[in-house]
């Protein structure tokens, strides 16, 4: 009798412990939740005033160059205002893919051709060029089912994290991008919770430091950056990467092990 309600006691306490493990989760995926509304909101306020003022930063240093000779001394500063005013645009963007008020353009698409055009773009090729070191390698099924999405998203997306697979290897080194069809058998939950049926996956593999716990649990989060805010990053890449696979009904899994890199799968 003894022995049978030791057990009792001991099957008692683990279900009080697994209750408030999962009391817990669900107050932090709350606060979470009220967190990112409330950041939301925010930037999509900031976005739009900014969007006015740039409207003017691009636009008109583009009609003066019209009208001036190649030689122009003035040709340099204007090309060089232009070009910032572009950079600040697609922070602004990024501002309104996470306060979910871009607009998007649902068509069919295929993950490899995204992965390509990111790979053959100016960002991509300003990003080879400060990190020579760096090589990637492409990994593309040549039978991956096509999604529904939006290609300018999807691009932004990826480019985040290239980037960041890149950068999280100063020394150099190696990173894997690849996809592949899947198959999910059981519903997902977490970043993106999903229902069981067939998907389109893309992983993105880099070889550098592994992110610590604390950092895995935040690094969501917008403006949670390890970077140098203003110089390497706005704080908004992996904000702008999870808004993007939620809006395209996904699913984004993080793993990240001592000595093999990290490893992030959409």
């Amino acid at each position: 009798g003894l022995v049978r309600a030791n057990l009792m006691y001991e099957q008692e306490l683990a279900e009080r412990r697994l209750a408030e493990k999962d009391k817990q989760e669900l107050q932090e995926k709350l606060a979470m939740a009220q967190k990112m509304e409330a950041i939301g909101i925010l930037a999509g306020g900031v976005a739009h005033d900014l969007n006015n003022i740039l409207a003017g930063l691009v636009g008109y240093p583009d009609l003066m160059l019209l009208d001036l000779p190649e030689d122009s001394p003035l040709r340099k500063p204007l090309e060089v205002i232009m070009a910032c005013g572009k950079r600040a645009g697609a922070v602004v963007q990024d501002l309104l893919t996470l306060a979910r008020r871009g607009v998007m353009q649902y068509e069919a698409v295929n993950l490899n051709d995204v992965v390509s055009d990111c790979l053959g773009s100016p960002e991509h090729r300003r990003l080879a060029l400060d990190h020579p070191k760096a090589s990637i390698d492409v990994q593309l099924t040549s039978r991956l089912s096509g999604i529904k999405g939006s290609p300018v998203h999807l691009r932004r997306a990826v480019m985040n994290l290239l980037s960041n697979a890149v950068e999280a290897q100063p020394q150099g080194g190696q990173v894997i991008v690849s996809t592949f069809d899947r198959f999910v058998d059981t519903p997902l939950k977490g970043l993106g919770g999903i229902p069981v049926g067939a998907y389109a996956a893309l992983r993105v593999k880099n070889m550098g430091e592994s992110i610590s716990t604390e950092d895995l649990r935040r690094i969501f989060e917008p403006f949670y950056t390890k970077k140098v805010l203003g110089k390497s990053g706005t704080g908004l890449g992996l904000s702008v990467v999870l808004g993007v696979v939620q809006d395209h009904h996904g699913h984004i899994d993080v793993r990240s092990v001592e000595g093999e890199g990290s490893t992030f799968e959409l």
